[in-house]
Order: C-alpha cells, then sequence, then structure tokens
C-alpha cells in the first residue's frame, strides 16, 4: 500500500527508484544479450549452449518483471502496468524464440549438416527488430515510470512546502503575538537555566523594580530579592524540585510570595509562579515563571487584618458590655443576687413547669429584723455590709435548683422548686438560727423573720406571694427571729 504523506495524500517511497533502475538495466542487458545472441546466430558464429542463453534471459527477464511487480504493490502507478505486460511479453517472447530455435538447432547438429540459408537465420532477421522494439517500449515505460514518480515526488515536495510556509507563517505570528504579551502585560515573564540563572526577562521588569532586563541577564533570581524572601525561595525550590519527579507533570506549578528590591532600595511585594522545563528525558532544563506585583493586595490584606482585628476588639467590648448590661438588668447591684424582675420572669416559668409535672413549689419571703434603726443608727454603709453578709449567709443555704432574690430593701424572696412546705419551714429555721449566730460589721446582731408558703394548685403568683406576706408578718407580731407556715 502507498504511505500517506503529513496532509493526508498518497506519497511514493523513498525504494522506487532503485528497482526502476534495477528493472532498466536488466531489460537494457536482455535486450544486448539477445542481440549479440541474433547476431552470432545470422554470422554463423553461434553453435552451442542455447539453453544455458534461455535460461539466463528467462531468469533475467523473471528478475525484472519481479522489481517491477513489487513496486506495483507499493505505489499506485499507471505506467507500471504497461511495464508489467511488456515485461510478461517479454518473457513469453524469449521462451518462444528459443524453444522453436533449441529444437531446430538440435536437429541440425544431429544431422552435421549446415544450410548455406537456415530458418535460423530468417528467424534472427525477425526478432531482433522485435527485440528492439520491445525495448524501446519497455524504455519508454520505464521513463514514463520515472517521470510520473518523480512529478508525483515534486507535488507532494511542493505541498510539503506550502505546509512549512503555513507553519512557518503561523509559528512567526504565534512568536509576534507572545513577544507583544510579553512586551506589554504588567507581569514579568522570565526563564532560568538550570542553575537559576536568568535567561530571558520581559520589559516589564522595568516598570516592576526599576531595572533594564538586558543588566539582569547571566544573573541569579535571587539576587533581585530580599535576603530573606532568597533564602525562603531555595529552600522552598530545593523541596519542590525533591518531590516534583521527572515524569510526574501533574504536580502543581510552585507559588511563592516574596519581596524584591526595587531599584530605589524599596521592597516590594511580589507573587512568583514557576514551572520546570524538562527535556525528553527528563532532565532538567531550566525554569519558565511569572512575577506578579501583590503590593496593594499585601496593603488591602493588612488593612482588612486591622479591620478584623479592631472589629474583634469592637466586638469584645460589646459583649462585655452586654454581660454587664444583662447583669445589671437582671442582677440587684449591691448583693449581685437576682432582682425583682427578673425573679418573677423565673418564678413564672417555674409555676408552669410545676403545673404540669406536679411537683411541690414553695416560696420563702425574709425580712431583716429592726434593720431602719441599724440605717438610722450606724448609717447607710454599714448597714448595706450587713445585707451583703446576709444575702451571702442565704445564698450559702440553696441548694442547686433554688433560686434567691432581693426583693426591695432589707427583703428577701427564694423559690424552692420540689420541696414541701414542712421541708421549707425545717431550713428556714436552720437559717435563723445560723444567722442570729454570726457576728456581722460593728458587733451588731441580726435576726430574721421568714414567712413560707407552698403553692396550691390554681393559686395565681400575688395570692401564693400574699399567702407567704401574711406568714412573715405573723412572726414579727410574734417576736420576731423565727419562720412560720402560712394557713
Amino acid at each position: 500500500m502507498p504511505r500517506r504523506l503529513a496532509d493526508g495524500s498518497p506519497g511514493e517511497r523513498p525504494s522506487i527508484t532503485l528497482p526502476l533502475q534495477s528493472a532498466g538495466l536488466l531489460c537494457a542487458l536482455i535486450f544486448l544479450i539477445n542481440s549479440i545472441f541474433e547476431v552470432l546466430v545470422i554470422n554463423y558464429l553461434y553453435g552451442s549452449q542455447y539453453f544455458l542463453i534461455a535460461l539466463l534471459l528467462a531468469v533475467l527477464s523473471l528478475w525484472a518483471f519481479l522489481e517491477v511487480a513489487l513496486i506495483g504493490r507499493r505505489a499506485i502507478m499507471p505506467p507500471l502496468r504497461i511495464l508489467k505486460l511488456l515485461l510478461a511479453s517479454q518473457i513469453v517472447l524469449i521462451l518462444i524464440r528459443h524453444s522453436g530455435d533449441f529444437s531446430s538447432r538440435s536437429a541440425a547438429l544431429s544431422s552435421a549438416a549446415i544450410p548455406a540459408l537456415s530458418p535460423q537465420f530468417g528467424l534472427a532477421i525477425v526478432f531482433l527488430p522485435i527485440y528492439l522494439l520491445l525495448f524501446l517500449a519497455i524504455s519508454r515505460c520505464l521513463i514514463d515510470a520515472f517521470s510520473y514518480a518523480e512529478r508525483r515526488r515534486a507535488k507532494q515536495l511542493l505541498r510539503q512546502m506550502t505546509i512549512l510556509k503555513q507553519t512557518k507563517a503561523e509559528l512567526q505570528a504565534s512568536e509576534l503575538r507572545y513577544r507583544l504579551i510579553a512586551d506589554n502585560v504588567d507581569d514579568v515573564i522570565w526563564t532560568l537555566d538550570s542553575q537559576g540563572r536568568f535567561t530571558f526577562i520581559s520589559p516589564s521588569l522595568k516598570t516592576l523594580l526599576g531595572y533594564g532586563p538586558e543588566q539582569w541577564i547571566g544573573k541569579p533570581l535571587k539576587s533581585l530579592l530580599d535576603p530573606a524572601s532568597s533564602f525562603s525561595l531555595e529552600s522552598a525550590l530545593k523541596q519542590w524540585l525533591k518531590q516534583r519527579q521527572p515524569v510526574d507533570a501533574a504536580l502543581p506549578s510552585h507559588r511563592a510570595e516574596l519581596e524584591h528590591v526595587h531599584r530605589d532600595g524599596s521592597l516590594l511585594w511580589t507573587e512568583i509562579t514557576m514551572a520546570p522545563l524538562r527535556q525528553e528525558d527528563g532532565q532538567l532544563m531550566g525554569f519558565v515563571g511569572v512575577t506578579r506585583d501583590i503590593h496593594i493586595r499585601k496593603l488591602y490584606e493588612r488593612n482588612l487584618s486591622e479591620a478584623r482585628e479592631a472589629a474583634e476588639e469592637t466586638n469584645s467590648a460589646l459583649i462585655s458590655a452586654n454581660a454587664l448590661l444583662h447583669g445589671r438588668a437582671t442582677t440587684d447591684g449591691l448583693t449581685g443576687l437576682l432582682n425583682r424582675r427578673h425573679f418573677e420572669d423565673i418564678l413564672r416559668a417555674q409555676m408552669k413547669t410545676s403545673t404540669e409535672y406536679e411537683e411541690n413549689l414553695s416560696l420563702r419571703v425574709i425580712d431583716i429584723d429592726n434593720f431602719k434603726d441599724v440605717n438610722d443608727k450606724s448609717g447607710h454603709t454599714l448597714g448595706d455590709r450587713i445585707l451583703i453578709d446576709v444575702s451571702n449567709l442565704i445564698s450559702a443555704s440553696l441548694r442547686k435548683s433554688d433560686r434567691l432574690a432581693r426583693w426591695g430593701g432589707d427583703e428577701f424572696i427564694m423559690m424552692m422548686p420540689r420541696v414541701q412546705a414542712d421541708e421549707a419551714l425545717q431550713v428556714a429555721n436552720r437559717l435563723c438560727e445560723s444567722v442570729a449566730c454570726h457576728t456581722f460589721p460593728g458587733g451588731r446582731v441580726v435576726t430574721l423573720s421568714i414567712g413560707v408558703a407552698e403553692r396550691r394548685p390554681h393559686e395565681s403568683l400575688d395570692q401564693w406571694f400574699d399567702r407567704a406576706d401574711a406568714a412573715l408578718y405573723a412572726v414579727k407580731k410574734a417576736g420576731r427571729n423565727a419562720a412560720r407556715h402560712s394557713a
């Protein structure tokens, strides 16, 4: 089959010329042998070895035919078809000529008589022009075959030249396009050799760092970097190249943010992206990279970081202020206990829970006996200290689920979930004893009066509180320093 050119058209194989030349030489040799033989026959100079001559001519003719036939299997050429037909005719003609001549000559030799004008002489006269015409026809076919092959080769060469011109034009256009990009883009495009020295730098280096690119050709990349960035890049590249195998092209390019030294001595933040250039065998040829100015981005990042820190500080201050406001809104400023409003919200929620789960819920209303005399005689400062000590003593008696609030002035209120009235009364009596035995500032003796009430089903908060408050006033009338359960 004919081979195909790069553009898909059939092309001649380089070995066609040699077989054609061989076939031509063989045909010339056959014609020469035939001519010499016929001349010898005409002049009665040849009288034996017909068989060997015939065999030689047949072998040479078959050889020439096979050479052309093999060419026909590799290349489609119209002249070869006629040439094969002529070569086949030559083989047949040789066989006819020499088979008849051989039998005639054998008969003549056996009779030991040579006539003056024998049939062989006539055959020689007839076959000699036939050989000449056949040889001329074969030669013309060979010339046509050479000419056809050369025309095809010339067309292929012209087509290849056209493709080459187009490719060259495309390469020139591509080179011009990339040159325009390299010359006009803001980023600096560069290449390094395997030792890390510049082999090309785009003109944008002048805009970026104030240097002309030509003065840095042959110098290492690190010479343009701040020492810290240079050390960082060198360490990173060693590690990167270790991880990057010669056959592994899927790994990402190396990226780094580095500080370059400007011509005026200032430092400029840049981002470099570089990739290795390798030969087909994997050997490192150098690097190609891009340097981009990121000082604006760095400035934005620094401003953003500062703004984030300021926002975090502000948020922290707001959280603290919110916590402080929440504390002030829910606690008493002097004792740190729950204030009245917040306690009421908690108490109402607990009332719903106790009703839903049918749990006991007790309330204690606590009042400091004769506290007005303390403020009048010893002053409010001492009175505040006593309030704080009393709140601490009451808080010490709380369970985890209990809640205590300053109800107002010298009055406190305590909620005790899942506690019956008798148990709440016992705890209240122990609290009265604890407070009475405590030594307060100024040597004052302080006692408490406590009213206890267990909430009844479907009882409102006001009704419940009124019962506890009534028990408290009953204690006051009975002499104070005691606890009493509501009726």
